[in-house]
This record gives C-alpha cells, sequence and structure tokens, in this order.
C-alpha cells in the first residue's frame, strides 16, 4: 500500500497562498506563488518569529527556520529588502530612512547653530522639532538645514544629493509657510517664529553651498536676506505675549554674556553715531532715529560675537531689528546706509568660521568699497582693515 508522502507545512507563508490552500515557498519579499500569478505578496509578518517554528509535539526547531533565519547581517539584510521594497505589505508606508538621518542630523548637531546659551540650545533641540510634528512647513525647514549642513560636514558622493534634498524641502516650505503669514495665532506662532529664523539662516548658508561662486554673497543677496528677516520680527511680534509666556521665552530673554567688547570697536561704532547726528544736520530727509537704532543694536549685540565668535546671534540679531528705514536706504544704495553696513561686514567677519557665514563679510564689503564715492571712502577705513587688510 502506498504511504502518503510527507512535506513540510508551510507555517509562515503570505495570506494570498494561505487562502488558496496552496504551499508557500516564504521567499521574501515575494514568494514564487504570487510572482509566477502576479499577485500581490502580503505577509503577516516581515520575518517569521524564531519562536514560532518550535514543533509542539518533539520541541525542536521546524527545517524552515534553520532556513529561513540565516545569519543576523543576512536577516538584517532581509528586513531592510522588505522594508525597502514591500514597505505597503504590512499596510505601513516604506520607512524615509533620508529623513530619519536629518531629524537625527538636527537633535546631534544642526539645531545648536540658532543657539546663543544653554537654555536657547535646549528649545532649538526638542521643543522646536515637537512643533515640527505638526507644522510641515517647519519640519521641511528643519529638513532642508540639516540636509544643508550634512553636505557641507561631508563632502563626500553624496554631497549633490543632500543640497538637492535641501534646496527641495526649502521650497515646499516656503510655499505653506506663505500661505499662513497673514494668519499667526498662538496655534502656529512659534512654529512661524521657528521657521523663520531657519529661512535666514538657510539663505545665508545656500548662497555659500548651492551655488556657483558667481551667485553666491552678494549686495542684493544680502539685502533679500535683511528683507527676509525683517518678516521674522513681525511674525514675533504678532504673537509675543503668548511667546514669552510659553517654552520658548528663553529666546526672547537676551542676557549680555558680559564679554569685553575691544576699544577700537566701540570707538569705531561711537563714530558711527556721531556721524549719524552729523548726516541728519546736513541731509533732508535722513531718518536719524532709525539708524541709530540699527547702530545701537550693533553695540547691544556685540558681547556675543566676542564670547563666541561663531555665534550666529549678532548675525541674526542685528537683521531681524533692522529698521525698515535703513533698508529702504540699502536699495537705493544710499552712502551712509552702505557705510553702516560696512561695520556689520566686520562682525560677519569675525563669525567667518562658522560654516553659514563664510565670506559674507569680505565679499559684501568688497562691494562697497567699489559703490561708495572718494569722500565716504574714510568713514569706512576701520571697516576696510579688519576684514580686507
Amino acid at each position: 500500500m502506498a504511504t502518503r508522502r510527507s512535506h513540510q507545512k508551510s507555517r509562515h507563508g503570505c495570506s494570498n497562498c494561505k487562502r488558496r490552500r496552496v504551499k508557500c515557498d516564504e521567499r521574501r519579499p515575494y514568494c514564487q506563488n504570487c510572482t509566477q500569478r502576479n499577485d500581490t505578496c502580503v505577509y503577516i509578518a516581515p520575518v517569521p518569529f524564531v519562536f514560532a517554528g518550535k514543533s509542539e509535539r518533539s520541541g525542536r526547531s521546524s527545517p524552515n527556520i534553520t532556513r529561513d533565519v540565516r545569519s543576523s547581517s543576512e536577516a538584517s539584510s532581509s528586513v531592510n529588502s522588505y522594508i525597502s521594497a514591500s514597505g505597503a505589505t504590512t499596510g505601513a508606508p516604506p520607512l524615509n530612512l533620508a529623513h530619519l538621518e536629518l531629524e537625527l542630523q538636527w537633535i546631534t548637531h544642526t539645531h545648536k547653530l540658532f543657539a546663543r546659551n544653554e537654555e536657547t540650545r535646549k528649545v532649538w533641540e526638542i521643543p522646536v522639532l515637537q512643533e515640527a510634528l505638526h507644522s510641515p512647513f517647519l519640519m521641511h525647514g528643519i529638513l532642508a538645514i540639516s540636509a544643508l549642513h550634512l553636505a557641507y560636514l561631508r563632502q563626500d558622493e553624496r554631497q549633490a544629493e543632500w543640497i538637492s534634498i535641501a534646496i527641495a524641502h526649502k521650497s515646499t516650505a516656503l510655499s505653506i509657510f506663505s500661505e499662513q503669514l497673514h494668519n499667526i495665532d498662538e496655534s502656529n506662532a512659534r512654529a512661524m517664529t521657528s521657521f523663520a529664523g531657519i529661512a535666514v539662516v538657510f539663505s545665508f548658508a545656500s548662497a555659500l553651498h548651492c551655488s556657483d561662486s558667481d551667485d553666491g554673497p552678494s549686495l542684493n543677496a544680502l539685502i533679500d536676506i535683511l528683507m527676509l528677516a525683517r518678516g521674522v520680527q513681525t511674525v514675533g511680534n504678532q504673537a509675543m505675549g503668548f511667546l514669552r509666556h510659553s517654552n520658548f521665552a528663553p529666546l526672547f530673554n537676551i542676557t549680555d554674556p558680559g564679554a569685553t567688547v575691544p576699544d577700537d570697536v566701540l570707538t569705531a561704532l561711537n563714530t558711527l553715531d556721531d556721524l549719524n547726528v552729523q548726516y541728519g544736520q546736513q541731509t533732508e530727509g535722513h531718518n536719524v532715529k532709525s539708524y541709530e537704532r540699527a547702530i545701537c543694536t550693533m553695540k547691544e549685540l556685540a558681547p556675543f560675537t566676542y564670547a563666541e565668535p561663531t555665534s550666529l546671534t549678532v548675525v541674526g540679531g542685528w537683521a531681524i531689528r533692522a529698521p525698515p528705514e535703513f533698508l529702504e536706504g540699502l536699495k537705493n544704495r544710499e552712502p551712509f546706509a552702505l557705510v553702516v553696513l560696512a561695520h556689520f561686514c566686520v562682525f560677519l567677519h569675525i563669525t567667518r568660521e562658522n560654516w553659514c557665514i563664510g565670506s559674507w563679510g569680505r565679499r559684501i564689503l568688497g562691494e562697497i568699497v567699489l559703490i561708495l564715492e572718494a569722500d565716504w571712502q574714510r568713514h569706512i577705513k576701520w571697516a576696510v582693515v579688519q576684514v580686507l587688510r
């Protein structure tokens, strides 16, 4: 009498084979049956669980486990293959490992760009990222600046890829952000303010790392950044009361770091202040108060540069507070406005070791020297000595 041929049961086969009651070869990510039938191969779990192969009667491991669960490296490769090739088989979208890498980059390194002390660093590290979880434009902004940071740090075969990713996220972020500019309230104020700051820093950095040298730092580009930075102040002002009493309060509590500002810097800024008054007496329409505010802000923030030369506090803080009348003067290439900006270039130059700033100070001051007429050149002599010689 013929005996029935024994066979190994398929305990971990795909759902299609189970439904059709046929033996599944359990290949991942697609079994042979589904491949031949051009069906979507669906497994209940990504890989067989080791403990599921125990024989109920003998307690010995199933031969399937020996076949399917190999060395740890092979198992890892199988899981990665499953995730990338058939993430939809479990009903979940595939992991975007690039995004995860960029979020890790933000947490470990990039967020520190925006900090001026430990309190503000803690805000940028986690609370800002938490805001991004329900504010897509902020998440895109974080991914954009983190990708640009990676492109700078690694400078390997993936550099062009990271730059492309950075530009794509920045473009998406700006389009969503712009739609909400006229609807700022407590629900989005923290996210809007955070993104506005990121956008300013990204603009400085992208001119250095995303463009050809001919399209890099320039006076026109800096004016555009200053106009953008001015928008940060506008965003913050609309919900300042709420922000100052939120977990973002440290960002708005500016405490003097106590660093000593060199005498030549103080002398140069005081001389600039005197020149503002004199020019106002001689020139009709010159807004002395607005320029006084721009110069005073430079004085107030100067200690931060000497406390930490690579800090963006002076660069970002001064840009954000730049009076609109001063910005209008820059756009019109008014001599005194250019003289004030020449002094700001000194602080840009001191911050040049920061990867976002680099040659900005030297490039802008070089343009100013070419624009100003001879009788104005003496008013920027201090800046020229500090930066160009």
